[in-house]
């Protein structure tokens, strides 16, 4: 009889261990579903999700093409107008175009009266330290050209005594203010690239500082001007968005970025500068 019973509480203990084995199996299961399921919410939250509706106030200077131009009945045209027809058309949102000076865009964006800054800007530290800066949309160079006859003038040391121009507010105008203090020249501002070219041409000014794509632009649309390029470029430069460093910028900076990134992947971006530039300047931006 003790045997029976002795069996009996065995069996019982048995039964009761593996139900309390099956319960912690269970749990451990739950454990990793709910973990997984934290970690799948937490990818989606670090997601960026496009806001529904948005209306961005562009500054821009758009004096020029193939940059940005507005022209006196309000059309838009260029690289940067055509890049911000397509965001819109991706993301539904809508533009309100802001001119202002070439070298006063920067106050509109300070001042929070602009959400983007739109003209080409070439990205740079002084200007990455202040505001947010888009991924690159493509890639550039600063170069200095003289007129294509010209047979004296080579290098920087040549500039001595020379006048060269460059355009208010672009990127190699420090550098070219750095080098006009080494190298003993004259320096002198354009607010348009255009009238700064043309002034090269007609033998005005020595020599100009501009990007390769602005100078390959204005010799395709204005036959019989050439000029040649220095050997050595000042500096390589990505191009890009800035934003102010707010929190609405940082989130816009980010959806912008996804948009980009769309464009520059199927190959948007790249048929837009060729159209513009005649080269694709995407395969030009420095990583």
């Amino acid at each position: 009889m003790k045997k029976k019973l002795l069996s009996a509480l065995l069996a019982c203990s048995l039964v009761g261990a593996l139900m309390v084995g099956c319960g912690s199996t269970s749990s451990d299961s739950e454990k990793k579903e709910e973990a997984k399921t934290e970690e799948e919410s937490k990818e989606e939250s670090d997601e960026v999700k496009i806001t529904e509706g948005r209306k961005i106030v562009i500054a821009t200077a758009g004096t020029a093409e193939p940059y940005s131009l507005i022209s006196d009945d309000g059309k838009w045209t260029g690289i940067d107008a055509e890049i911000w027809d397509e965001i819109c058309k991706r993301t539904g949102w809508t533009y309100e175009l802001k001119q202002a000076a070439f070298d006063a865009i920067w106050g509109e964006l300070d001042t929070q009266r602009a959400d983007v800054c739109a003209n080409c800007w070439a990205v740079k530290e002084e200007r990455t330290d202040k505001y947010n800066a888009t991924i690159p949309y493509y890639g550039d160079a600063q170069c200095i050209i003289v007129a294509d006859d010209n047979k004296d003038l080579y290098t920087l040391e040549d500039l001595k005594g020379k006048t060269v121009g460059i355009t208010n507010g672009q990127a190699a105008q420090t550098i070219m203010e750095e080098n006009a203090k080494k190298y003993d020249f004259e320096l002198k501002l354009y607010e348009d690239t255009a009238v700064g070219m043309k002034d090269l041409s007609l033998g005005r000014i020595d020599a100009y500082a501009n990007t390769t794509s602005n100078v390959l632009n204005y010799e395709h649309y204005n036959e019989g001007e050439k000029f040649r390029f220095f050997e050595e470029d000042l500096m390589a430069n990505n191009v890009a968005y800035f934003l102010p460093k707010t929190e609405d910028g940082e989130q816009l900076t980010k959806e912008i970025n996804v948009v980009l990134q769309e464009m520059l992947d199927d190959g948007t971006i790249g048929k837009i500068t060729e159209k513009w530039m005649f080269k694709d300047m995407t395969e030009l931006i420095q990583k």
